[in-house]
């Protein structure tokens, strides 16, 4: 007899988008188990099997969005990039995405922080995340400091003021929907980059051959 797939992790996905369904639409106090149970089309019976509250169902789904929309083949793409700079700009972009369907998880999550009776378990998965993600800029901006296209900055202070610039997007596309999030963006993006590059003159005569030259 052929043995049954192990189906668990494409269940658990499934689940976990639906609760995200549910949870933007109705918000976390108001959605139940029952919700879960019929966007997913799957039996309440089996959402327990799977995950033994709504509180470790929204941690999950918080997880799998933003792995699912900044997840390995994202780096991996960032990685292949030629510059420090060509690597800010799609990361920039990826986050004004990322900020404009963030927006509703953003205040979901408070929602479920100020309810919650583990608030520190709560923020601990955030803070996970902002941890992950702040290491992956801190790398870039290094690696273009040691290429000598960027200048000597602050660079955990540079990546934490990124962060909370697209953390304050995602706050307020929920109150202004009609902002546009990429222009905004692509405008402190260059903003940023013009502070951190290294003027053209200078990295010449900071460089080998400048140093060589007439």
């Amino acid at each position: 007899m052929t043995p049954r797939p192990d189906v668990s992790k494409e269940r658990r996905a499934q689940i976990a988008r639906a609760a995200l369904t549910c949870f933007a639409r109705k918000g976390y106090n108001n959605t139940t188990m029952d919700d879960i149970a019929a966007e997913s089309g799957l039996s309440k019976g089996s959402l327990y099997w799977y995950f033994e509250s709504k509180e470790t169902l929204l941690k999950v789904a918080i997880l799998s969005f933003f792995k699912s929309s900044f997840g390995q083949e994202a780096i991996a793409a960032l990685e292949q990039l030629p510059t420090a700079t060509a690597k800010i700009r799609a990361l920039a972009a990826e986050m004004a995405t990322l900020g404009q369907g963030a927006g509703g998880l953003f205040n979901l999550f408070l929602e479920f922080w100020a309810s919650s009776q583990h608030r520190e378990e709560a923020a601990q998965v955030w803070t996970d995340m902002l941890l992950q993600y702040k290491e992956i800029v801190v790398r870039i901006i290094e690696q273009g400091i040691e290429s000598g296209e960027f200048r000597p900055v602050d660079t955990e202070g540079v990546v934490w003021s990124l962060m909370a610039a697209y953390d304050g997007l995602a706050a307020y596309i929920m109150l202004i929907p009609e902002l546009d999030i990429a222009k905004i963006s692509a405008a402190f993006v260059e903003t940023l980059l013009s502070g951190l590059l290294v003027q053209e003159g200078a990295r010449r005569e900071s460089s080998p051959l400048g140093e060589r030259g007439p």
